[in-house]
């Protein structure tokens, strides 16, 4: 059988008009007009939103958390996966880092609430 025989001639316009939807929708996910400002970090002691922009290091008993320079990450942890750890540094707007064996998790957050196709 053909090559020919397979496709039509309007079979490849229609090719690439799906394949500039599709980059545009890409595009129209990533952008992100929230500038970071705080973080939200959740343990099992409570909720705390702290700045970005302000240096601190909270040591838990099981994990410690880093933020600096405008960002966050959980740089120690005794949990048997380390995932938390290998996450590193978040700094955009809805990134989010969670240990889930000590019940942590940390959350950048802009001024204003972004939500996308997946989390809507």
């Amino acid at each position: 059988m053909s090559i020919r025989v397979m496709f039509k001639p309007l079979d490849g316009v229609l090719v690439a008009v799906i394949a500039a939807i599709a980059l545009v929708w890409s595009q129209l996910g990533t952008q992100n007009n929230t500038t970071p400002e705080s973080v939200i970090v959740v343990t099992p002691l409570g909720t705390d939103t702290l700045s970005l922009f302000t240096d601190t290091v909270i040591v838990l008993e099981h994990l410690t958390i880093e933020i600096s320079d405008g960002r966050a990450a959980i740089t120690r942890s005794d949990c048997p996966s380390q995932q938390c750890v290998q996450t590193g540094y978040i700094n955009q707007t809805g990134q989010m880092s969670a240990c889930v064996p000590n019940g942590v998790w940390i959350e950048i957050i802009g001024a204003e609430k972004i939500t996308d196709s997946i989390s809507y």
